[in-house]
């Protein structure tokens, strides 16, 4: 009995699922789909075009760190419609539509690719944004979020409902120009980490678009006897064959997702540890930390701590001992203690004095210097309040003149960063100074490294104890940054055969990187190096770009 019922609940279900199924299918123009599906299978030189346009707009945006220049090129890539088209030709086996589109797609991938290749070897910018590092890391997310962009995209082509607003929020979601620029971008640069994170987004956006679409055709009544002779023993092996493809593609996802969910839990473990034991209220305030991961598996801690009175060794020990027990694994603690003064500031007590009637003249030369004095210390106040906002980066120095004819005052300020400041962050840098002097400023900003250009003698790949001090001069840097990204280059110079170039160039890059890891508290995956074999500098050398996220306290 109980098997005639389960029997009979399972054909009424399978009689409910059919009976939708052509409900859906009755609600959709197969010939209108058939046809513009037909359209948008034809190669054209507009394809071509756009497909150009849209590269190196992506690959604008990536070099110079833009997301809205690169959101624009999604919008403008024609990419999307072959590989609706490929999914569809899945489903319903239509060889015609197949070979068309999947020649498109292919010839579109390829001029990308070359077109990049090409953009990023002539470009003078080659610096690793943090917009290109975003994009060669992907997860089961990206994953997830093709597929349902790809479900949206194909049931907006078969119903027609809101399919110009549809499309262009799905080929934002998807996303594959932008990877396959970043792939381009990976081989003009000779960084093939770079290339192989890049084609993997788009061939993992790529996979889950179809099976989306695959999905979304079925349920609308596509069929392989809709357009071919196709049986159902070829769809089930096309079937088969893309889960595979699809299990595939998702190990390394699933590992790269466990990754990054195992480091946000660390972090948050950490973060806990330290406010448990540092955080008492009205003595100490944990400000900021940085972790990094050592080669036998412990960890780094570095940490800054407000406090009203210092805490004695004993007691930093005792917290590191905390984080031991909290963790599981060997830890050291580096505590930056900085003293503040708790409540307001007590009113000076002022002495009444009595001056002259008539102030006694003064010498052109302490008039000067008496309004130069002025004139710095309130220009101080303004720096101190820039610095504090635009930290890790500091100011390391500027000058200010004066209009004869006019009360503007003209400024020009260094600051310490890797990256130029935006037009936005230039004119707000401005009104800071204009308001808080009360007159118009006139303000250029040169931005210097945080990291010299480090010079090495031919054949040299150690090292000196002056590069050393100076690279330790990111220690504060990795203290008060939340998101940390550290870019290391290394020229190969003019001299000798190009392979033994490489090599010494690869071993300076790991004797910059033991530096960092090791005595500036930088996590070993937040350091990224590449090789460039470049004329323009003659002697071995090696750059250093910090890009850095705020902390917040």
């Amino acid at each position: 009995m109980t098997a005639m019922k389960s029997s009979k609940v399972l054909a009424r279900l399978v009689f409910l699922v059919k009976r939708w199924l052509n409900k859906k299918a009755s609600l959709v123009d197969n010939n209108a789909v058939l046809k513009d599906i037909y359209l948008e299978s034809d190669i054209s030189s507009s394809y071509f075009l756009l497909i150009i346009i849209a590269n190196l707009i992506a690959l604008s945006g990536l070099i110079t760190n833009s997301a809205p220049v690169i959101i624009g090129a999604m919008l403008i890539s024609p990419l999307m419609s072959p590989i609706l088209n490929i999914g569809f030709a899945f489903i319903t086996g239509d060889k015609f539509i197949w070979e068309k589109s999947l020649r498109k797609i292919a010839f579109g991938v390829g001029l990308t690719l070359i077109t990049a290749t090409i953009a990023t070897y002539l470009s003078s910018l080659k610096d690793i944004t943090t917009e290109i590092l975003a994009r060669t890391r992907p997860n089961l997310y990206d994953l997830i979020i093709a597929l349902l962009a790809g479900l949206a995209g194909a049931a907006a082509l078969c119903t027609k409902k809101n399919y110009l607003t549809i499309v262009p929020g799905v080929a934002i979601a998807t996303a594959v120009i932008p990877p396959l620029s970043v792939a381009g971008f990976g081989i003009g640069t000779g960084n093939y980490r770079i290339f192989m994170g890049g084609f993997f987004l788009f061939f993992t956006n790529f996979v889950a678009i179809i099976i989306s679409t695959c999905l979304v055709f079925f349920i609308y009544g596509f069929r392989p006897s809709v357009v071919a002779e196709e049986n159902r023993a070829q769809l089930k092996k096309r079937v088969s064959a893309l889960s595979l493809v699809l299990i595939l593609i998702s190990i390394p996802l699933v590992y790269t997702l466990h990754q990054s969910i195992a480091s946000v839990r660390l972090r948050g473990q950490i973060e806990t540890t330290l406010k448990e034991a540092l955080n008492r209220e009205g003595k100490t305030d944990l400000t900021s930390f940085s972790y990094s991961v050592r080669k036998d598996g412990g960890l780094t801690v570095n940490s800054v701590l407000n406090a009203v009175a210092y805490l004695k060794e004993d007691e930093v020990a005792t917290v590191e001992q905390k984080l031991r027990t909290s963790l599981g694994r060997d830890v050291k603690l580096y505590l930056e203690q900085i003293q503040v003064q708790p409540g307001g500031l007590k009113e000076p007590k002022v002495k009444t004095v009595f001056e002259p009637a008539i102030a006694p003249s003064r010498s052109p030369v302490e008039v000067i210097r008496s309004s130069r004095e002025g004139t710095l210390a309130v220009i101080r106040q303004s720096t101190e309040k820039i610095e504090k906002v635009i930290a890790p980066s500091s100011i390391a120095d500027f000058y200010v003149s004066f209009h004869d004819k006019s009360l503007k005052v003209s400024m020009q300020m260094k600051i310490m960063r890797d990256t130029p400041l935006s037009e936005e962050e230039t004119l707000w840098l401005k009104r800071i100074l204009a308001t808080d002097l009360n007159m118009p400023v006139d303000l250029t900003v040169e931005t210097v490294p945080f990291v010299p250009l480090l010079i090495f003698r031919k054949g040299e790949t150690t090292i000196t104890p002056e590069m050393k001090q100076t690279l330790t001069g990111l220690n504060d840097i990795a203290a008060n940054a939340s998101a940390l990204t550290v870019l290391v280059e290394a020229y190969t110079g003019t001299y000798d055969d190009r392979t033994k170039l490489s090599k010494l160039a690869d071993q300076r890059i790991r004797s910059v990187e033991d530096v960092l890891v090791a005595e500036c508290g930088i996590p070993r995956e937040a350091i990224h190096s590449t090789v460039i074999k470049s004329r323009k500098i003659e002697a071995p050398a090696v750059k250093i770009s910090v890009s850095t996220t705020n902390r917040k306290s």
